[in-house]
């Protein structure tokens, strides 16, 4: 089994600016998708994002709409006991076919909007207990051609971009950006008061834990042009996760599902 595992992923829609017609409100991207969200943040200012928050299975989703942009982001549901590590998606398999299903409604039309610029991304970790040992697992991933030797070195990152002009619709040129890096979390635990403890008393000082972890992050998306019809932004979308799923495949991730 893969040390590697999924941490998120995210889908984006960048209408042509200036848009044909209004941003649908995340309530509404929501809710034609999954249904009612668990929560709805609405702004009073129409240039401010609105945040829908909802779950599935055991992922969260948060979808965030603005003027000129759509995301749509998955990620791993918090473990109900604290954990001082970083939550990661246990079954990738359910992250692929939430993915797979936004992708089959925009060929369906559900965004109105004239979108000019579709993205793909996806990340994947490999915790470690040590600077040297995460530098090595990302290493390891690298392309020889592209490889380099570290041992303890911080703050490590490499990327690269392999774009190249659409085989479907000539006139598009998409990117294929992949990074490796080493990445470390801050995770903090808030103490919270209970009942019973005098007012006024100091609590504890909380201490942050580090997470080291090799990083694998694929960013696909087309170069935008011009206005994009439903069945191109799904077509797009679909060649970008495929080839980020071949990829992964070809540097030795073998991330079950993908």
């Amino acid at each position: 089994m893969s040390e590697w595992k999924a941490f998120g992923s995210r889908i984006s829609l960048f209408p042509a600016m200036p848009p044909a017609s209004p941003v649908p409100s995340a309530l509404d991207l929501y809710r034609r998708i999954w249904g009612d969200p668990d929560s709805f943040q609405k702004q009073p200012n129409a240039f401010i994002p609105t945040l829908a928050h909802g779950k599935r299975g055991r992922l969260q989703i948060n979808c965030v709409a603005q003027p000129g942009r759509i995301d749509f982001n998955f990620s791993a549901m918090p473990t109900q006991v604290p954990q001082m590590t970083v939550d990661l998606i246990d079954d990738p398999t359910e992250l692929r076919n939430e993915l797979e299903h936004i992708i089959g409604l925009l060929d369906e039309g559900f965004v109105s909007n004239s979108i000019s610029r579709v993205a793909l991304g996806l990340q994947f970790l490999n915790l470690k207990l040590s600077q040297a040992e995460a530098n090595k697992a990302v290493t390891e991933i690298i392309p020889d051609v592209y490889r380099v030797k570290i041992t303890d070195e911080e703050d490590f990152i490499f990327q690269i971009n392999r774009p190249r002009m659409d085989e479907d619709f000539r006139d598009i040129r998409i990117n294929f950006l992949t990074k490796w890096s080493v990445e470390r979390f801050q995770i903090l635990t808030i103490p919270v008061p209970i009942a019973g403890v005098p007012a006024g008393m100091p609590l504890p000082v909380p201490q942050p834990t580090t997470v080291i972890s090799a990083s694998v992050a694929f960013d696909n998306n087309n170069i935008p042009t011009r206005p994009l019809s439903s069945k191109e932004q799904s077509a797009l979308l679909r060649k970008t996760f495929h080839a980020a799923a071949e990829m992964q495949r070809e540097i030795g991730l073998n991330i079950e599902g993908f």
